[in-house]
C-alpha cells in the first residue's frame, strides 16, 4: 500500500476524533467573548483593606494576612444572622467539600453587619469549626471593602491575593458556584 493512502487513512478517520476532543476540552471555548463563570464578575477586582483585625471569643485575632494564599468563599450580610443565613452558610461548606482534594485551599468567611449571639455563632462553628466570622462593628471596615449596591446577603470568591473577584446573588445556584471555584482551582493549581 501507499504511504499517501496510509496517511490520508489516518487523517480521515483521526481528525473528527482530535476536532471533537478539543471542543469539548477546557482550552477551547467556542462562545468567543463569553464568560463561562455563574457569579457576577467583579471590574475591576477590590483589594480588601490591609488595616482591618477581627477579635475572636479566644482571644486570637485574624485579619487580611490571614486570606492570603487561600481561595475564600465569602458571605456577607447586612441583617442579623437567621435560620436563611444559616442555609446559606451550610451551602458554601458544602461547595467548599465538593473540591475533593482542593478543599485545603479554600477558606470561609462570614461577615456580617450586625454582631451575632453565642448561639449563632456556635451554630455556624458546627458547620465548619473553620469558619472565620467579622461580625458587629469590629466588621466594619470590611463590610465597607465590599462592592455597594448589594441588596440582601450575597456571596463572594475572594482570591489568594484577599481580592474580591465575584459576587453571587442570594438565589444563586450552588452548583453555579461550585463550577466556578473548581474552574478557578483548577487553572491555579500549584504543583
Amino acid at each position: 500500500m501507499n504511504k499517501v493512502v496510509i496517511i490520508l487513512v489516518f487523517v480521515a478517520f483521526g481528525a473528527p476524533v482530535l476536532i471533537a476532543t478539543l471542543l469539548h476540552s477546557e482550552w477551547f471555548d467556542p462562545s468567543l467573548g463569553a464568560t463561562r463563570n455563574h457569579g457576577e464578575l467583579v471590574q475591576p477586582v477590590i483589594e480588601l483593606p490591609a488595616d482591618w483585625v477581627i477579635q475572636r471569643d479566644d482571644g486570637t485575632k485574624f485579619g487580611q494576612v490571614d486570606l492570603l494564599d487561600r481561595w475564600h468563599l465569602v458571605h456577607l450580610r447586612n441583617e442579623a444572622c437567621d435560620e436563611a443565613c444559616l442555609e446559606d452558610l451550610y451551602w458554601l461548606r458544602q461547595v467548599r467539600r465538593a473540591q475533593d482534594r482542593h478543599q485545603p485551599d479554600v477558606g470561609l468567611l462570614l461577615v456580617s453587619q450586625a454582631p451575632l449571639d453565642a448561639e449563632t455563632r456556635a451554630r455556624v462553628l458546627e458547620l465548619a469549626d473553620d469558619f472565620m466570622i467579622a461580625d458587629g462593628g469590629a466588621a466594619a471596615s470590611l463590610v465597607a471593602a465590599f462592592p455597594a449596591g448589594t441588596e440582601g446577603p450575597s456571596s463572594y470568591i475572594l482570591d489568594p491575593m484577599a481580592n474580591i473577584i465575584l459576587r453571587y446573588s442570594n438565589d444563586a445556584d450552588p452548583n453555579g458556584i461550585r463550577r466556578d471555584l473548581r474552574r478557578l482551582l483548577t487553572w491555579t493549581q500549584r504543583d
